[in-house]
């Protein structure tokens, strides 16, 4: 199977429903920069859920600060991600406000620390060491690959986490 195939059907099928999303007119820019994170997330953890699960020759998976070996635990890992990821992209372009801004910020600020701040770190640390690996097939390295990542699994983050907290605490605010 190919599998980049089908996360770009998925990511697709995510995509449109984001758009739909959009089109209602009821997003704010902070969280329209967190839904694209989160949208862009979830497209790059799309596939890993189901190849963990029925691909005897997957590697295994590594999303920042955590990692899985075969099977499973890739399934629960990648699907974690992968739902938190698709859930928060839909809520964060749908709303300004709401109790369900906080699944964003819990989403977003985990993200921030998984990712974001291993992602900081390495960029200070060597910041040709960050490599974005999508399979077996493409790989981005060096400079290029901490550029990208900073401002894809790092801004979009640290703007969500902030902007959903405010909005959540602002709607459960007594009048």
């Amino acid at each position: 199977m190919n599998w980049g195939l089908f996360a770009l059907a998925v990511t697709a099928v995510i995509t449109l429903l984001w758009i739909l999303q959009l089109r209602h007119g009821r997003w704010s820019w902070p969280g329209l920069v967190a839904s694209i994170g989160c949208l862009i997330t979830a497209g790059f953890n799309s596939a890993a859920p189901f190849r963990g699960a029925i691909d005897p020759d997957y590697v295994g998976y590594g999303f920042g600060l955590v990692s899985a070996d075969r099977g499973l635990s890739v399934t629960l890992l990648a699907g974690t991600v992968f739902v938190a990821a698709t859930a928060s992209a839909l809520i964060a372009v749908g709303r300004r406000a709401g109790r369900p801004l906080w699944i964003v910020a819990a989403t977003c600020a985990a993200f921030t620390v998984i990712v974001g701040l291993s992602t900081l770190t390495t960029a200070i640390r060597d910041p040709a060491a960050n490599v974005i690996q999508f399979g077996e097939y493409l790989t981005v390295p060096g400079l290029v690959g901490t550029a990208i990542l900073l401002l894809l699994m790092l801004v979009p983050f640290v703007v969500g986490t902030l902007w959903a907290t405010r909005a959540a605490l602002r709607s459960e605010a007594p009048a």
